[in-house]
C-alpha cells in the first residue's frame, strides 16, 4: 500500500488518524456537531457580515488584476444592456398611444408609417440587445478561464511556501479542501452577481424614473414589493455556508472512500480483502447523512419563503390594478401598456437585484475560505545567504540535537551527537520509529531541531541559502513519488534545469540500471509512466525504485541520502546498484537507511539508533564483535536465511 500512501500525501485529502466507523462516529455527522441558539446564530451572522466587505474588496481586486480590460468591457456592456428595457417601455407606450389616436381618427397612412417605424426601431433594439449579450458572454468566458487559472496558481504557490509541519496538520487540510472545493467558481460568481447587480440597478433606475415620471405612487409600490424575501435568503445562505464549512473533514473522507474503491493503486488489496462493498456502504451512509441535512434545510427554506412570495405577488397584483384604474380614468391606453411592461420589468429587476445581493452574500462567505487558506502564515524555516560548496571540506555534524514533532510531546531525538566525514558512507540502523528518517528531515531542513545545531563544514546549517542547500542534497525517501509523467521528467526532476539534457538523463538511467528497460519502450524517454494517462507504461516496484535512483543520480550532490533504496530489488540487483552508486557518488557524503543487512554492511560505518539515541557506532566487523543490538539484529536476519 506504499503507492497509496504516496498519492494520499500528495493529494492532501486522506483522513488522518481515522477511527473505525460506528453509528456515533464523527464521520457520520453531516452537519454541525451541535445546534446553535438564535442568539449565537445572530452573532455568527454579524461576524460574517463584518468580514463581508473585506473579502468582497479582495475578490474584486483579484478579479481586476486578472484582466482589467475584460472587467471594463463587461461592465460597459452591462450598463448598455441595462438601459435597453426603459427604451423598450417608452417605445411600446408611445407606439400604442399613437396607434390608438390614429385608429380613433381613421388615419390609415399614419398607422402604416407607425408600424414601419415601430418595426425598424424594435428590430434595432433586438439586434443591439443580441450583440451586447453575445459580446458580454464572450468576455465573461475569457475572464472566467483566466481567473480560474490565477486562483489555481495562487493555491499552488501558497502550498509550495508551507513547511512540512503544515501538511501534518489536519486543520490545514480542511482549509485546503474548503479553498479548492469553492475556488474554481465562487470568485467569478461574486463578480458575475455584481455585474448582474449593476445591470439590474441601471435597469431599475432607468425604468423607475420613467414610471415615477408617470405616477410616483405606483413606482414606489412596485419598488418595495419584493423586499420581504431578502431576509430569509440571507439567513439560509449563512446557514448553508456554516454546514459546508463544518463538514470539510467528512468531505475529505468521502473523497478518500471513492479513491480507495476506484483507484488502480488500491485495486489489488481491495479485491483480495473484499473491501469494495464496505467502502461503498460507508460512502452511501455518509452521503445519505449529507443529503438529509441538505434536504431538511431546503424544506425549511421553502416553507419560510412561501409567505414572503405571497406578499410580493399581492403587491404586484395591487400595482397592476392601480395602473388599470388610473389609465382608464385618464383615457391613456398607451400608458397602460407602458405601466404593465414597466411593472413587470421593475418586479423582475428588484427580484433579481435582491437575489443577486443574497447570492453575493452567500458566495462571499464561501470565497472567504479561499482567502483563509491564502492567509495561512508561510513557513517558519528561514533561508540564510551562504552558498553551498560543490564538495564538503570537513563534513556534517549533529551537535546535541533533540527534536519533538510540532503538536506532540514525544521526543524523537534525544541530545544526539553525530559526525559524518567527507566521502563517508554511513548506514543508520534501528527499529521503526527510532528517529532515522527524522534525522534526514532535519538535515534537509524540512524541520528545525527543537534543540541543538546541525553544522556543515563548521557553519550552522541555517546560515546556508535554503534552496541552494537542497540542491546539494540528493534524497530518495522510502515513499518516493511515482510521477505519472514521462521517463524523461521522472528522472530529470532530480535537476530541473537539466530537464531537456537528454544525455545527462540517459547517463543517470544507465547508472541506476533502468536504462536498458527504457530503451525497449516505444517512445523510450518520452514514454509516459503509470496508468493515469493514455498509453502509460506501468513499472514493477523495483523498476520504479531504479527510476527514483536515477533521479537522485541527476544531482551529483555532495550529500546523498538513501532511505531503503533497494527495498524492492533482489540481492543481485541490490549489489549491482551499490556498485554503481559508489562510482557515481564518489567523494559524496552518503547517509544510508536500510533494514537489509546485506545493504548495511556495504557502508563504511554503521550507526545504531534506539529511541532517538545513538547506542552503537562502528564498522560491521566491529559491531559484530561487540555483540550488542546490531549483532543481535544481524543474527536474527541471518538466521532467517540459514533456516
Amino acid at each position: 500500500m506504499r503507492s497509496g500512501t504516496i498519492l494520499w500525501r500528495a493529494c492532501a485529502y486522506a483522513p488522518r488518524r481515522a477511527k473505525p466507523p460506528n453509528k456515533k462516529s464523527e464521520y457520520m455527522k453531516a452537519g454541525p456537531a451541535m445546534k446553535l441558539s438564535p442568539l449565537e446564530r445572530g452573532k455568527r451572522l454579524l461576524q460574517h457580515l463584518a468580514t463581508f466587505s473585506q473579502a468582497w474588496k479582495r475578490t474584486l481586486t483579484l478579479i481586476w488584476h486578472t484582466h482589467p480590460g475584460l472587467v471594463i468591457a463587461i461592465l460597459a456592456l452591462t450598463i448598455l444592456s441595462g438601459l435597453l428595457p426603459s427604451a423598450q417601455i417608452q417605445l411600446t407606450s408611445l407606439v400604442i398611444q399613437s396607434a390608438a389616436q390614429a385608429i380613433q381618427h381613421s388615419h390609415a397612412q399614419a398607422l402604416i408609417n407607425l408600424a414601419i417605424t415601430f418595426g425598424v426601431l424594435q428590430g434595432l433594439l433586438m439586434l443591439l440587445s443580441s450583440l451586447l449579450g453575445t459580446f458580454q458572454e464572450q468576455c465573461q468566458s475569457l475572464l472566467t478561464l483566466r481567473l480560474n487559472n490565477k486562483i489555481s496558481i495562487l493555491i499552488m504557490e501558497k502550498a509550495i511556501s508551507l513547511d512540512l509541519q503544515h501538511y501534518e496538520d489536519d486543520k490545514l487540510y480542511d482549509k485546503l479542501e474548503r479553498a479548492k472545493s469553492e475556488s474554481n467558481y465562487r470568485p467569478y460568481q461574486i463578480f458575475s452577481y455584481m455585474v448582474q447587480l449593476c445591470g439590474q440597478v441601471v435597469t431599475l433606475v432607468s425604468v423607475v424614473s420613467v414610471l415615477v415620471s408617470w405616477n410616483w405612487m405606483l413606482g414606489l409600490l412596485i419598488l418595495l414589493a419584493p423586499l420581504p424575501s431578502v431576509g430569509a435568503r440571507l439567513f439560509y445562505g449563512q446557514r448553508g455556508y456554516q454546514i459546508e464549512r463544518e463538514r470539510a473533514p467528512q468531505r475529505r473522507l468521502l473523497w478518500y472512500l471513492e479513491f480507495l474503491a476506484t483507484h488502480s493503486y488500491t485495486v489489488k488489496e481491495v479485491r483480495l480483502f473484499q473491501l469494495g462493498k464496505h467502502f461503498m456502504q460507508r460512502y452511501k451512509q455518509l452521503y445519505d447523512a449529507f443529503y438529509k441535512v441538505d434536504s431538511d434545510l431546503a424544506k425549511r427554506q421553502s416553507l419560510m419563503q412561501m409567505p414572503f412570495a405571497l406578499l410580493t405577488n399581492m403587491a404586484s397584483a395591487g400595482a397592476q390594478i392601480y395602473a388599470i384604474v388610473i389609465t382608464i380614468a385618464g383615457n391613456q391606453i398607451g400608458a397602460l401598456a407602458g405601466y404593465m411592461q414597466a411593472i413587470a420589468v421593475v418586479q423582475s429587476s428588484v427580484g433579481g437585484l435582491l437575489n443577486s445581493i443574497a447570492e453575493l452574500y452567500t458566495s462571499n462567505l464561501f470565497v472567504s475560505n479561499l482567502f483563509e487558506f491564502l492567509d495561512v502564515a508561510p513557513g517558519t524555516i528561514k533561508s540564510g545567504t551562504r552558498k553551498m560548496p560543490k564538495r564538503l571540506q570537513k563534513g556534517i555534524e549533529f551537535r546535541n540535537v533533540s527534536f519533538v514533532y510540532p503538536g506532540t510531546e514525544t521526543t524523537i531525538l534525544h541530545n544526539l551527537n553525530l559526525f559524518l566525514r567527507v566521502g563517508e558512507c554511513v548506514a543508520l540502523v534501528g527499529h521503526n520509529g527510532a528517529g532515522k528518517t527524522t534525522l534526514v528531515k532535519l538535515l534537509s531542513r524540512l524541520y528545525e531541531p527543537s534543540e541543538g545545531q546541525i553544522l556543515l563544514d563548521d557553519y550552522p546549517i541555517e546560515e546556508y541559502d535554503l534552496d541552494d542547500l537542497r540542491k546539494h542534497i540528493s534524497i530518495i525517501f522510502q515513499d518516493f513519488v511515482r510521477y505519472n509523467l514521462s521517463v524523461r521528467e521522472n528522472i530529470g526532476f532530480g535537476r530541473v534545469e537539466e530537464l531537456e539534457n537528454k544525455e545527462s538523463i540517459r547517463d543517470a538511467a544507465v547508472a541506476s540500471g533502468i536504462g536498458t528497460v527504457v530503451e525497449e519502450f516505444p517512445q523510450q524517454y518520452e514514454t509516459m509512466l503509470g496508468r493515469m494517462f493514455e498509453k502509460g507504461q506501468d513499472l514493477s516496484g523495483g523498476q520504479w525504485q531504479k527510476i527514483a535512483l536515477a533521479r537522485a543520480f541527476m544531482r551529483h550532490a555532495p550529500i546523498v541520502v538513501l532511505d531503503e533504496p533497494t527495498a524492492s530489488m533482489d540481492a543481485k540487483a541490490e549489489a549491482e546498484i551499490f556498485a554503481r552508486m559508489q562510482s557515481v557518488a564518489t567523494g559524496a557524503t552518503t547517509l544510508l537507511i536500510a533494514h537489509r543487512f546485506s545493504t548495511v554492511r556495504m557502508a563504511d560505518r554503521i550507526i545504531v539508533i534506539d529511541q532517538g539515541k545513538i547506542i552503537e557506532d562502528g564498522t560491521h566487523e566491529e559491531l559484530i564483535k561487540q555483540e550488542g543490538t546490531y549483532a543481535q539484529l544481524f543474527s536474527l536476519q541471518a538466521a532467517g536465511y540459514l533456516n
